[in-house]
């Protein structure tokens, strides 16, 4: 019976290529997105898991109460947090307390290798796992010159992962023993360095860390199992509290396993992150195979008029309704096995491409035994799914009817089943239509918009050896070198400033009031490198002796402070210390992700171990302008490797979610609407060859070729537009909640919805209407030779 089945199938397939080939491709290009996405969502939900621990390890945030009832969440704590959690609350079995990432020159000999590190302490070994290829993790990072090195980091500098004992040099300056080697750490992780060094280092280069009101390292910890979550958060609650006086700032623990996908926190709550994505795009995914399946359906129902006879002939042998039913959904699951094996090979050879476009290195193996299972489950699904209508309905026929020769029609609610469907399916697809250009214009806002400063023509480099504790030689000696037009240097990037504090008085302020502060340490020519905007006065100039004592600080913070024109002058307390008069009033910059408002700012001078320079070139010498950096740079440091960046690469990649999510939504847009242009075109086929005497008789009656495209064509143009309505009200509500998680956001023009819809309108009217035009220019002699 199966093999019967089977070539029933395929004669089917064979007499009706054209809707074969529709059936097939529609189902093998849903089949192909949905693996895509699978395969994407999959790589994103396996971040972390390879930490044997992963349920017992939890990150240590912090929410900041601010004035104006502002909640900051940060995950940066005070150095001494890790160990007095373990030392004091019952449960915690281990702390690990990591810095932020840093670049260092490690050198061997005259080899020398620039990479990422941390500084941690030995728990980090008990908490997360990192397999180590030579050295024993319990003894790691205990002498003050430790070091443990990544396998990659091991190669490059000894060409050997087998090099416990050995001696790296850091900086030019000491010399560290490698105490072990670990695995190189997966691509889905989120922890990214190359080595460790001791924390005990890291708090001799910082004294503050030694503090409870300054915060930087990452605090992980493991709990007992046993251990009661909520009794620990609501210990560890108060921690800050019992250890600075007068501090507002509140401790919680959150699971590590949810960070990277639900890491974003609004008014001390999760509020979100990449699950987002990873929902919309399982969303996205289910649609267009969806579509995919309703291209079936309607192709299917509409050409039951052609199998009629032959449900007639087999109901009259004796078939009962259930064979018919397995008859009909085994043809349809031939068809999606068919279409499974060939996105299967389109995913194969699309795959480096697929990567590129979201700028990731799958974890996920295409061919391993449960994504072929999911496969299998899917293509069991969509066959399903795909054939299940049109096997009800076609086994219903009644075979009297069917066996008399008179012409039988459709059911009126398989007509509207049909017609609700393509509406379904346009609907969708214009939705998708939206978003991509709303999305594409965020981004370009986001590129284009004017941000207070001058991104490009900015180079940067690190401010490493020999510059560190004194940039002015350095600096004096690029200032005269051809294609420079200004130099200068920050803590930070100023498009990405993430330090800030609360330390800030001025004349008037309330004492019971906390505002929080981004701060930036700078040098001389801020303003000119980065060409930024004053509203008043000027940045630190060399020109100027004073300046040095002086602050600069942004609108915002002007107005924080209720301050009136003109501020030049006026005296800010920093840390009750410091009175330091204001020397210039910046316009606000964006100064970090435009999901995030300008935030106040102060801007105080520092004249050396600032970590980053920054040279802005003239505009038609840039190439001219790198060659003279590099001179410079390799007179003051010839054993470090020169690596000059863009300021406008540094920016875009703030935004890289963005642009991915703008690229998977154009690619998967584009998709559906083919997909549904695909079905389209084989209703409109189907109709014509339905209607093919009906067309030859009105010709001879005198029909112009005009009359008859109209004929054939309103009753889909007629479900566009039906389609259109509902789908722009639906696009203005979802894009409008994307577009307010943007501080700064495009507001929603009303050309873009007409654009959209008169787009969906002429797709629709360019794949019908190369069929009717066909039919309509059809002799009518041919179509009338024969009744």
């Amino acid at each position: 019976m199966l093999i019967n089945y089977i070539k029933i199938a395929w004669r089917n397939l064979w007499n009706n290529k054209v809707f074969g080939v529709i059936n097939i491709a529609g189902l093998t290009f849903g089949l192909t997105c949905c693996m895509f996405i699978l395969l994407w969502v999959a790589n994103e939900w396996s971040y972390n898991c390879y930490h044997e621990k992963l349920p017992d390890i939890y990150q240590v945030y912090e929410n900041q109460y601010y004035a104006n009832n502002e909640i900051l969440t940060v995950n940066a704590t005070p150095g001494p947090l890790a160990d007095q959690l373990k030392a004091e609350i019952p449960g915690i079995l281990k702390a690990a307390a990591l810095s932020p990432v840093s670049e260092k020159l490690l050198a061997v000999g005259e080899k020398g290798y620039k990479s990422g590190g941390q500084y941690a302490n030995n728990d980090v070994f008990q908490v997360f796992t990192f397999p180590f290829i030579d050295g024993d993790p319990a003894k790691a990072l205990l002498g003050p010159n430790d070091i443990v090195l990544s396998e990659k980091t091991a190669l490059n500098l000894f060409g050997d992962s087998k090099v416990v004992g050995k001696t790296v040099r850091l900086n030019n300056k000491e010399d560290y023993m490698v105490v072990g080697v670990m695995k190189n750490l997966p691509e889905n992780s989120s922890l990214k360095f190359e080595w460790l060094l001791p924390r005990e280092r890291y708090e001799q280069e910082y004294d503050w860390l030694k503090t409870w009101s300054a915060n930087a390292p990452r605090t992980y910890i493991l709990i007992d199992p046993k251990a009661d979550i909520a009794g620990i958060n609501a210990k560890v609650k108060g921690i800050i509290q019992r250890n600075l006086k007068d501090s507002k700032t509140e401790v919680f623990l959150y699971p590590y396993k949810d960070t990277y996908l639900e890491g974003r926190f609004d008014k001390g709550k999760i509020d979100g992150g990449r699950i987002e994505y990873v929902q919309l795009f399982i969303i996205i995914a289910i649609f267009v195979l969806l579509i995919a399946c309703i291209n079936f359906m309607n192709l299917s129902t509409a050409r039951a008029l052609q199998r009629s006879k032959e449900v007639g002939v087999r109901k009259s042998i004796g078939a009962g309704k259930g064979t018919l039913i397995s008859q009909f959904l085994g043809e349809s699951f031939a068809l999606v096995f068919i279409a499974t094996a060939l996105s299967l090979l389109l995913v194969w050879v699309l795959l480096p491409s697929f990567e590129k476009m979201v700028n990731i290195s799958l974890s996920v193996p295409l061919f391993t035994w449960y994504n072929i299972l999911a496969l299998l489950v899917l293509a069991l699904f969509t066959g399903f799914v795909a054939g299940s209508y049109p096997a009800f309905y076609l086994s219903s026929l009644n075979a009297v009817t069917t066996l008399k020769g008179g012409m039988l029609r459709l059911k009126s609610s398989a007509i509207w089943l049909r017609k609700g469907l393509v509406v379904f399916q346009f609907v969708v697809s214009t939705v998708l239509i939206v978003a991509a250009v709303l999305i594409y214009q965020q981004i370009s806002f986001i590129k284009n918009r004017n941000l207070g400063l001058n991104k490009d023509q900015v180079l940067w480099f690190f401010n490493e050896g020999s510059m560190v504790n004194d940039l002015r030689p350095f600096r004096n000696a690029l200032l005269g070198m051809p294609g420079v037009e200004a130099v200068s240097d920050a803590d930070q990037l100023p498009i990405r400033v993430g330090s800030n504090f609360s330390g800030v008085s001025w004349k008037g302020k309330n004492p019971d009031e906390t505002v929080l502060f981004d701060n930036l340490l700078a040098g001389y020519d801020l303003q000119k490198t980065m060409q930024l905007q004053m509203a008043e006065g000027r940045t630190f100039s060399p020109e100027f002796a004073t300046d040095t004592n002086g602050i600069v600080i942004n609108e915002t913070a002007a107005k924080v402070m209720s301050l009136k024109p003109p501020y030049v002058g006026q005296i800010i307390t920093i840390d009750d210390e410091q009175q330091l008069p204001i020397i210039g009033v910046t316009r606000d910059f964006s100064s970090n992700h435009l999901g995030r408002k300008v935030a106040p700012m102060v801007i105080r001078y520092r004249s050396a171990k600032n970590k980053f320079v920054l040279v802005r070139v003239k505009p038609d010498q840039v190439e001219t302008a790198i060659g003279s950096i590099e001179k410079v740079f390799r007179q003051f440091n010839p054993q470090y490797p020169f690596e000059i960046k863009y300021m406008d690469a540094s920016f875009a990649d703030l935004y890289k979610s963005e642009q991915m999510i703008g690229r998977l939504s154009a690619a998967f847009t584009a998709l559906a609407i083919f997909i549904a242009c695909l079905g389209l075109f084989g209703l409109a086929t189907f109709t014509a060859q339905q209607r093919t005497k009906e067309i030859g008789i009105r010709k001879v009656l005198g029909a112009s070729i005009i009359q008859i495209l109209t004929l054939l064509s309103k009753d889909f143009i007629r479900l566009v537009l039906i389609a259109v309505g509902i789908a722009l009200p639906l696009a203005a509500y979802f894009m409008d909640g994307w577009l307010n998680k943007f501080a700064y956001h495009i507001d929603i023009s009303w050309w873009v919805y007409v654009a959209t819809g008169l787009l969906a309108i002429v797709l629709a009217m360019l794949t019908v209407s190369y069929q009717s035009v066909r039919t309509a220019r059809m002799n009518p002699v041919k179509s009338l030779r024969s009744e």
